[in-house]
């Protein structure tokens, strides 16, 4: 008898919640009825939408309008209208890149209205667009003789790193050649001053933030590669100034793609800026360019469009996803398991049972939704605040801090009685305060990370210009970097990682410049294996390890 009402009490213990739950429901849900003025009649078939209780003002919602039909923040025009400023379809490069991809970069078609946000007809379906070689190759039926795809593909990556010529790669020569009008337009795309990539839901009604796609990430990096391979192409074949306005194209689309609202659209940035940066350093290995036109590559360097900030997309573009989020969620409109892979209420299994779904639906109509708004508010505060501290050790120890409380709220979510939350609106309130925060902050030290480095980056390559320069006058390297300024280059940065001097030797060849990386430790100039990041510049150029 004991032992069948042990296996049955878990059963007994799920049917008593869940009344508990039904009733929590519909009290909380009378009770905002009872609150809320009265809504207009509805048709009888018509399921009444449960809203919440959001308060609209700087401390909760952020965004004070516009307001949508439901009477929420509507977060993505507050996003396009805050990018959109001072943008025409003149003066911004996604015009050019789109009459460059067509309408559908990365094969996914963009609506109607983000063409309209652009100020634009949409580009027809056909036309002379970009293709990667994997695409031209499927078009054309071309393929390396006795190979197929797998040899082109690495002919492709190789065409990367090093000078050759069309003799040497005559298939990755055909395919750069039937690019060429959308390479043109791009390149004269990135001469634009401005970049915006409207946000469009494609959903009916007012979207989601947290599900828009970002059209041409993929796309940016295919085409940054192209050009790259284009450069790579003309050092070979002794065209200099060809190469040099491809890299300079690959430097600006860095630059402007990275300008994009998100933390993904700023990593795509610094990557395609670093993939310019290595071949700036080839072009300036194998030129061997005088002074005179060293000072005119360094001015131009000089007059990129600004990087964006990270802490800048923290600020806005982060913070409204969370609390766009949590209106949707404080509307049933969304669950934490559409956006995370977080445990759930009874169970480690990120995937919903229908006890969840209703535990989950019960919490959004007993927690406070002003009270988690302003927490993440607070946290997004903490984290902005610390990205901006003047060193990179005082944003990094800072931004570890709050790394380790995130990760912290995250255990105590998963220590708590996922029943006692039910019955205490305060505790519960925390509850998804707590686990909302860690969802969408965790990993914040990383994403922050990269800016740090492409900056770093940038300073040795400008360093790298200014040695050229003292070799050509010289036929030789200056024993330390302090003789560089200020003739071939106003002062010299410490390295940004340890406030210290950067690391530069001459060797029998040439010589080895390198900044100790986000491990702060210097390791001989090794870039990788083990946790070693140093990051090199030794000429004559080798290829470093990313």
């Amino acid at each position: 008898m004991s032992h069948r009402c042990r296996c049955h009490s878990p059963c007994v213990l799920i049917a008593v919640s869940l009344l508990g739950v039904i009733s929590l429901c519909l009290t909380a849900l009378c009770r905002a009825q009872d609150s809320e003025p009265q809504a207009k009649p509805r048709p009888q078939n018509v399921r009444p939408v449960f809203i919440p209780k959001i308060t609209i003002s700087k401390e909760t919602t952020w965004a004070t309008e516009p307001i949508g039909p439901s009477g929420f923040i509507d977060y993505l025009s507050v996003t396009n209208r805050h990018y959109s400023q001072g943008v025409t379809p003149e003066n911004n490069a996604v015009v050019m890149l789109y009459q460059a991809t067509g309408p559908a970069p990365d094969h996914h078609l963009q609506p109607d209205k983000f063409f309209q946000l652009l100020g634009i007809k949409p580009p027809p379906n056909e036309g002379d667009y970009f293709e990667t070689v994997g695409e031209w190759r499927k078009r054309t039926g071309k393929v390396v003789p006795e190979a197929g795809f797998p040899a082109l593909q690495n002919l492709a990556e190789t065409a990367l790193t090093r000078p050759w010529t069309a003799k040497e790669f005559p298939e990755i020569a055909e395919w750069l050649h039937s690019i060429e009008i959308p390479l043109r337009r791009i390149t004269e795309g990135t001469e634009r001053t401005e970049y915006y990539s409207p946000y469009v839901s494609s959903e009916e009604g007012e979207g989601k933030m947290f599900f828009v796609t970002l059209p041409g990430i993929q796309v940016g990096r295919a085409i940054a590669r192209a050009l790259v391979s284009r450069a790579m192409l003309s050092l070979g074949e002794n065209e200099r100034l060809q190469a040099w306005s491809d890299l300079q194209a690959v430097h600006r689309l860095g630059r402007l793609m990275g300008r994009g609202p998100s933390t993904v659209e700023g990593f795509t940035g610094f990557i395609i800026e670093t993939m310019a940066i290595d071949g700036e350093l080839r072009f300036l290995s194998e030129t061997r360019p005088t002074a005179k036109f060293i000072a005119r590559y360094l001015k131009q360097l000089q007059n990129l469009p600004p990087r964006s900030l990270m802490a800048d997309k923290m600020d806005h573009i982060e913070r409204a996803t969370f609390l766009d989020c949590c209106q949707h969620m404080a509307r049933g409109q969304l669950t934490i398991a559409e956006f995370s892979e977080m445990p759930n209420f009874w169970h480690e299994n990120p995937e919903q049972t229908w006890a969840d779904k209703l535990l989950e639906q019960a919490l959004i109509r007993l927690v406070d939704w002003d009270e988690i708004l302003k927490s993440g508010n607070r946290w997004y505060d903490r984290c902005v605040s610390a990205a901006q501290l003047p060193t990179y050790r005082q944003r990094t120890g800072a931004l570890k801090n709050l790394d380790q409380e995130i990760q912290q709220l995250r255990v105590q979510t998963q220590r708590l009685d996922r029943l006692s939350i039910l019955v205490d609106k305060s505790k519960a309130t925390r509850y998804y305060a707590d686990t909302l925060v860690s969802i969408f902050l965790s990993g914040v030290v990383h994403r922050m990370g990269g800016e740090n480095v492409v900056r770093q980056r940038f300073q040795n390559l400008e360093l790298a210009f200014a040695l050229a320069a003292w070799r050509s006058e010289h036929d030789s390297y200056p024993a330390n970097l302090a003789e560089l300024a200020p003739q071939y280059i106003p002062a010299i940065s410490d390295d940004l990682f340890n406030n210290q001097p950067l690391h530069y030797q001459q060797t029998a060849s040439g010589y080895r410049l390198y900044s100790v990386g986000k491990n702060e430790k210097d390791d001989l100039g090794l870039a990788y294996g083990d946790g070693k990041d140093d990051l090199i510049i030794q000429m004559p150029f080798v290829k470093p390890a990313h």
